[in-house]
């Protein structure tokens, strides 16, 4: 069984951030230029680093929560103008609102809309470059697959299917029936296993292995040497992890998850995340209060009833915690039907309560359970008593969610938002799995961001055209159709 460890940054997408950066700073460093004269201009340069340094990390967060680096813009097959000149549209207001309206520091107008327009149109050319380096398979590692037939068929399609994979397939070493010459979804099998250092010698940089042969003890002794020479070894739970940012639940098990546990940074990040769920919080609800006011002020003028709700839910360790939000629905909406899903057109929702929900300002509250403790900024969200049972008996290891914190928002949240079925917990509970490994400062930040961007852009995910409502009602039972 192997692991990866760490949270990896793909190579290309590295890249993509280095040169974003160096066509910025270039960018402003060309402007300048050509603004004075090229003494001056870097002697502008010099004297107002500070500012023109926290104006490139602008550039580069926008850049990040407007989705440049996500693999659905960069592998937009036409070429496209709007997400660059959008995401550079936004840097320039947010650094004249900065610099302008509430520091003395100094950004020349006509070097700034000067740097914006060579910014938008080299960091649009590096993209229209990356689409055509990904065509090419550049940067690409040469992965070979030790396996037959329907495994090796899996992994296949797992690396055709992600584009940015950064892999290309030279071939597949048989474990059985397999033999030199045949093909498995369009792959050469290029010979049995007793052949495989052999094969690997081919300038082969990863080993990609079926799941049923990572623990052949007389194929771990021929990988060994492989792995101390320096070719990366994965099992296909491993290559999942590591493409889809999700662990799959069909292909581990406990001593998975116990190594998982002793590689994950958790235990030494938990009292630093929480001094940054305080400060966080703290900040949020000064900077919300504004917002939250409006929202109290608006929800009992749209519908009879308390502005908060609170919902009993499970935190760490199977501890029931009350979490406060924000009510989006009418009173008593679940008395006649129960809990039940809620669709895209949602009755019970108010008009109010759905801007809300769309925005997630009916999350603001739950601030005050990260102050008190019950929660975190970042991790698993907190559900319901009768989800967790439920949810438990038709999906392994549901109840290891509850083993960190629950949070206000997750790697779930950003990546599968709404569950509208058994189907869908269990995909949520394999992002909610790469999170506690892989739990991390940085991955924290990342998420956040993340869900930034989705309050900014007011976006709303679901399952099918099913939105859910997991508020105001009764008892909930998953197995039968209602929550």
């Amino acid at each position: 069984m192997f692991f990866v460890r760490g949270l990896r940054v793909p190579l290309r997408r590295l890249v993509l951030f280095t040169g974003d950066l160096v066509c910025i700073v270039g960018s402003i460093v060309l402007s300048s230029v050509i603004r004075l004269t090229p003494t001056e201009g870097m002697a502008y340069v010099i004297e107002h680093i500070p500012s023109l340094g926290g104006s490139v990390l602008i550039f580069l967060v926008v850049f990040y929560v407007a989705g440049l680096y996500e693999r659905e813009t960069l592998l937009l097959k036409r070429a496209t103008f709007v997400p660059p000149l959008v995401a550079v549209g936004i840097s320039l207001i947010v650094i004249i609102v900065i610099f302008y309206a509430r520091f003395r520091l100094h950004i020349g107008r006509g070097i700034l809309l000067l740097a914006g327009f060579f910014i938008f149109w080299s960091v649009w050319g590096i993209r229209r470059l990356y689409r055509v380096a990904a065509g090419y398979g550049f940067l690409n590692k040469s992965a070979l697959i030790v396996g037959d037939s329907e495994e090796a068929e899996n992994i296949i399609r797992l690396v055709a299917g992600t584009p940015d994979s950064g892999m290309k397939l030279f071939g597949i070493v048989s474990s059985t029936s397999g033999r030199p010459g045949d093909f498995i979804a369009g792959v050469p099998v290029l010979g049995r296993i007793d052949r495989l250092r052999e094969i690997a010698g081919y300038d082969i940089e990863t080993i990609i292995v079926a799941t049923s042969l990572s623990r052949e003890p007389s194929l771990l002794r021929l990988l060994r040497p492989l792995r101390y020479a320096g070719v990366e070894v994965l099992d296909y739970a491993s290559l999942y992890e590591k493409l889809a940012r999700e662990i799959p639940l069909n292909h581990i098990d406990d001593e998975w998850l116990m190594h998982a546990a002793m590689n994950s940074s958790r235990i030494h990040i938990r009292k630093f995340k929480r001094a940054m769920d305080i400060s966080i919080a703290l900040i949020g609800l000064i900077l919300s209060a504004p917002i939250a006011m409006i929202a109290a002020i608006a929800i009992p003028l749209n519908s009879k009833g308390p502005i908060f709700y609170h919902q009993k839910r499970v935190g760490q360790d199977g501890r029931a915690i009350t979490v406060i939000k924000f009510r989006t629905m009418r009173m008593n909406a679940e008395k006649e039907t129960g809990a039940v899903w809620a669709m895209a057109v949602d009755t019970r929702v108010t008009r109010v309560g759905r801007f809300l929900r769309k925005t997630r300002i009916d999350e603001i509250p739950q601030l005050i359970n990260v102050l008190l403790g019950d929660m975190s900024l970042v991790g698993p969200r907190p559900e319901r008593p009768e989800f967790i049972d439920a949810l438990a008996e038709v999906i392994p290891f549901y109840r290891e969610r509850l083993l960190v914190p629950p949070g206000v928002t997750g790697w779930a949240q950003v990546k599968y938002p709404y569950a509208a079925s058994v189907e869908a917990a269990r995909r949520k509970l394999q992002f909610d799995l790469y999170y506690i490994k892989h739990m991390s400062f940085y991955l924290d930040v990342l998420i956040l961001l993340r869900t930034f961007r989705t309050i900014v852009t007011g976006l709303t995910h679901s399952e099918s055209g099913v939105e859910t409502a997991q508020e105001e009602g009764g008892s909930i039972s998953v197995l039968h159709g209602k929550v």
